[in-house]
Order: structure tokens, then sequence, then C-alpha cells
């Protein structure tokens, strides 16, 4: 009895055994640890390997490198490209004058797509209803003043003569510039008579600086006195350079175009006076794009001066 009872107090001090599943267990995680080191030894450096296609790898571009910078030579006095200026091109106002008496046909001028100035005779039948369409349309309106013309030419009603008096030309101009509608400025009807005197001008002009019109001199006599009446009025004022249409013919109105270019590059600023004829209305419209391509086609408001 005394052996039995040794034997069974010497077997608490033996060693306990590992349960059989916390071994495997253990087992199991240190090949896991073991499995995921491997991995990260053969793993390529920067991710994963390329992938490749049914065709074969797919070869990788090298990283591109950072552009050098590049060092401009400097061009020679002989190699500069040399500055190209597009010149100013002549500044032109062309005014057609006689307005107001066919209208069919003067409508026609108003669609030619120009930047044209009409002048309008003050008696003319269809005066008012036209100068209201011109003004309409952006055009510059003006008063068509018919003046005594010499060799007894007769210049339509209502016209001033050198036989008149102060009174009856003052009441004459101021009725006139009553009679076209949105005018800003007149020019005289034939008149190669009545503008060589100095003092019925002078009546002429007071008027028309008091309604604060503008005035261009058509010129139709060298020996024209307005210029020197304008200037001493202090009037804003301009003459006419050019005469487009005096010869009718289809080729001399050729002619007196290309003589219009000319002269407006020569001067660079053009006073044109035309008319409503049907040749005339004919050229400017197979012109047209010349016209306004090569001259600039302006308001004559914008080519009168107060001349000191």
């Amino acid at each position: 009895m005394a052996r039995r009872n040794s034997r069974k107090r010497r077997s608490p001090h033996r060693p306990r055994e590992i349960p059989g599943a916390l071994a495997w267990a253990f087992l199991g995680f240190l090949l896991l640890l073991g499995f995921l080191a491997l991995l990260r030894v053969l793993k390529p450096p920067g991710g994963s390997p390329p992938k490749t296609s049914p065709a074969g790898p797919v070869s990788r571009k090298a990283p591109p490198s950072s552009p050098r910078p590049v060092k401009r030579e400097r061009e020679s006095p002989s190699r500069k490209r040399k500055e190209t200026f597009t010149p100013l091109r002549p500044r032109v106002a062309i005014i057609i004058d006689d307005m107001g008496q066919r209208p069919a046909l003067e409508r026609r001028f108003f669609r030619l797509g120009l930047p044209l100035n009409f002048s309008f005779l003050p008696e003319a039948p269809f005066t008012r209803i036209l100068a209201r369409e011109a003004h309409a349309r952006g055009f510059t309106v003006m008063v068509h003043i018919p003046m005594e013309a010499e060799g007894g030419k007769n210049p339509g009603p209502g016209a001033l003569t050198v036989s008149m008096g102060e009174r009856e030309i003052r009441s004459r101009v101021r009725r006139m510039l009553t009679l076209v509608p949105y005018a800003e400025g007149a020019n005289q009807h034939m008149g190669s008579l009545f503008s060589q005197d100095p003092l019925r001008m002078r009546w002429v002009l007071e008027e028309i600086k008091k309604k604060g019109f503008f005035f261009v001199d058509s010129r139709t006599t060298p020996a024209t006195v307005i210029p020197f009446v304008a200037q001493s009025l202090g009037i804003p004022f301009a003459e006419r350079h050019f005469f487009l249409d005096n010869n009718l013919s289809k080729k001399q109105m050729e002619k007196s175009l290309a003589d219009m270019f000319r002269e407006a590059g020569r001067r660079g600023k053009l006073v044109v006076i035309a008319h409503p004829h049907r040749i005339t209305l004919q050229v400017l419209a197979e012109h047209r794009r010349e016209l306004l391509t090569r001259l600039k086609l302006v308001s004559i408001k914008t080519m009168v001066e107060v001349r000191r």
C-alpha cells in the first residue's frame, strides 16, 4: 500500500503533453509566415511583374528623361525677319448728289452695301420719303442747295440767284434746310455763278451755321469764294476733289474710277461727288469689293473741319 501511495504522489510532477490540435495550428502559422517571407524575397523591385500578352511579354518603356534646355542662337541682323506694315487705306467720302427724283433707281444705291452720303434737292418730289429712308439705313443726309449757274443753265425750282437781296436769300436758305429730313450738312447744286459772289455766299453760310450744319463746296467753278468765306465764319467745311461721272460712257467711267483710286492714294483723303445715274450704279456695284478693300469709305462728317 505504501508503494502505491508513493507512485500516486509523483504523478503530478510529470510534464504535461501538448494537445494535438494546438500543435498543428502553431505549425500551420509558422508555415504561413515562412511562405509570406519567401514571397517578399522573390518579389521583383518596383512592383508586380509586367503582364504578358498572348503574343509575348510587353516591353517596359524607359521613363522619359527631363529635356535639356535648348540654347538659342542669336539671330544676325541679316537673318531677322523683316517687319511688315499694312499701309493705311485712303479715306474717301462719296456724295451722291441730285437725290429725291427717281425713287426706284435711287433706292438701289441704298442697297449697294457701301457707306455713301446722299444730298437731296429740297424741292424734289421724293426728297422727304427718301431722305428718311437714307437716314434709317445709317447714311449721312445733306441738302443740295440749287444756285445760279453760268451760261443761263437752270438749276431748278427755288434756286438762289445773284439778283436776289439779303432778305430773300436768307429766307430761301432757311426754308430749304427744313425741307430735307435728318439733314446735317449742305452743298451747292450748280452755282458756278453764285459761288463767286462773296457777300451772297456769306448770307448763305451764316444761315447754315445757325442751323449747326457743315458745308461742302462742290467746286463747280475754279473761281469759287466759298473756302475763304467758310474760313472767315469758322464753319465746318470741306471741298470736292473729284467728280466721278462727268462722262457717262462705261469706258470713261472705268477710267474715271481708276483715276479716283490713284488720286486717293496720292492725297490720302478724297471727297468725291457722283450722281444717281444707272451707269454710276453699275460701275459702283461691279467694283464694290475693290472700293471696300482699297479705300476706307467714310461719312463726309469725318472729313469736314474748321479752317484757321
